[in-house]
């Protein structure tokens, strides 16, 4: 359920990241605004959890990211910075259908199944 991707560069930065991630969320996540909070995942240091304000569905989490670590890097004869991210493939799907509940992407319902537009 996730969606990956990373870019390796000499000139790869936080920065970078931040803006890429910020162009991703305001084109596929339909978000009105777009925060980062600091956060921890074990192969990426510093990283950031990534917000969106949905203007039907208000604050969501989208993704988490982050610089890779060195010592994952190096032993694959990456020295330069690698910027990385995972996106939930349900949270854009929420985005897209205007599914304000998680839960229902995994509903048992059929009668909602059923009558569920999807477009």
């Amino acid at each position: 359920n996730q969606l990956g991707g990373f870019v390796i560069g000499e000139d790869m930065n936080l920065r970078k990241l931040l803006g890429l991630l910020k162009m991703f969320a305001l084109e596929f996540g339909n978000a009105e605004e777009v925060k980062f909070y600091p956060d921890y995942y074990p192969f990426t240091e510093p990283s950031v959890q990534i917000s969106i304000k949905h203007k039907e569905m208000g604050w969501m989490e989208l993704a988490g990211a982050g610089i890779f670590r060195r010592e994952l890097t190096e032993p694959l004869g990456i020295k330069v910075p690698v910027i990385a991210w995972g996106i939930g493939l349900d949270r854009l799907a929420m985005c897209a259908l205007g599914i304000k509940d998680i839960r229902k992407l995994f509903s048992q319902d059929l009668q909602w199944l059923r009558n569920f537009k999807v477009f």
